[in-house]
């Protein structure tokens, strides 16, 4: 099962600053990750004013399934998310992204994702992620 996780939920949880990111900060390596580096770029903009990059990089390093992406997402993906009310920057890139890959889920707490609605794969905020991963059930 592969997920794509936002960029935000590194942040928190390499903070420290959210128990549930945390927890999939650590579980990481047991997971199957694949993001874009648009994801990378944006955590490390956040944590390296901090002094914290250097640590995201150790944790996502601990993986061998964590993987990054280079390649560009096709354009007309893109263009789909947008068209479902995702900002066209970052948010759009990050779905249109996860339907390219065929992630199974997507871990969000961004309210954008939060409300979009694809049978490309599902958004779970950490904890539901959490939730079924304890038990079983993803």
């Amino acid at each position: 099962m592969l997920i794509c996780i936002d960029s935000n939920l590194f942040i928190l949880g390499t903070t420290g600053a959210d128990a549930d990111a945390e927890t999939l900060m650590d579980i990481l390596p047991e997971l199957s990750v694949v993001v874009p580096r648009l994801v990378v770029v944006q955590t490390v903009r956040n944590l390296a004013p901090i002094g914290m990059d250097k640590q995201f990089f150790a944790t996502i390093h601990q993986s061998t399934r964590f993987h990054i992406v280079d390649a560009p997402t096709p354009p007309e993906l893109i263009e789909k998310y947008v068209a479902l009310g995702l900002p066209a920057k970052a948010d759009a890139l990050i779905g249109a992204f996860a339907e390219w890959m065929e992630a199974r889920y997507l871990v969000s707490d961004n309210r954008h994702f939060l409300s979009l609605t694809t049978e490309a794969f599902e958004v779970l905020r950490p904890g539901e992620f959490l939730q079924r991963w304890r038990t079983g059930m993803l």
